[in-house]
């Protein structure tokens, strides 16, 4: 399993990127690319629409990215990649002659911020965002734990095992399974504050 690497690192991800480091694009899309598919398929793209909605997004964030900057005092990073997705769901849809299914108004997503239905599409978005940062956040606190520690807590938390079935399943005490369940959870949230954090600190040049 590829190991992501330390939090701190978000901001120089994010100036490599800018810098077209091929390196820093592979790991974008190793990180992005499930929750760009995963939003256009909601939205009502087939897969191919969505692989193609995928591409276009990232060929626009490498043009759009020229003109972020770091700010620590407002987001950005994740509303700006929300944008792009959308208005390349659209532009998917206007090529396969299916605009009829969206509003014409969507197609200046920027006069959408009162929009009830854009709203929803924007929920939609943060929680799918919300689920691709826990499952990075899952990833690293693995790479930060004993092995045993982390089945506690996959065990429990994620196949929905009890803390008696996990610690016979693993041969310790249930006080000890428990210990380390919650050992592991609080690294997942903690890691995951971090990494919201770390994009939130991104807004474009005005």
């Amino acid at each position: 399993m590829k190991k992501y690497e330390p939090i701190l690192t978000r901001e120089t991800m994010i100036r490599a990127l800018k810098s077209d480091d091929e390196g820093a694009w592979t790991d974008f899309y190793d990180r992005y690319a499930a929750l760009i598919l995963s939003f256009a398929l909601k939205r009502g793209c087939s897969k191919e629409l969505a692989e193609d909605v995928l591409q276009e997004c990232v060929m626009s964030l490498m043009k759009h990215l020229k003109n972020f900057d770091y700010d620590k005092k407002k987001g950005g990073f994740k509303s700006l990649l929300f944008k792009i997705t959308e208005s390349k769901i659209v532009d998917a849809y206007r090529r396969e002659g299916k605009l009829s299914k969206l509003k014409d108004s969507e197609i200046f997503i920027a006069k959408l911020a009162d929009d009830s239905e854009f709203e929803e599409k924007r929920r939609l978005w943060d929680r799918e965002w919300e689920n691709q940062v826990l499952s990075e956040a899952i990833v690293q606190a693995k790479d930060r734990v004993a092995t045993k520690t982390f089945k506690c807590f996959e065990e429990v938390f994620i196949k929905g095992k009890s803390v008696k079935e996990t610690a016979e399943k693993l041969n310790i005490s249930p006080n000890l399974a428990a210990q380390h369940k919650f050992k592991v959870m609080s690294l997942v949230v903690d890691t995951a504050k971090k990494i919201f954090e770390s994009y939130e600190n991104y807004k474009e040049k005005k």
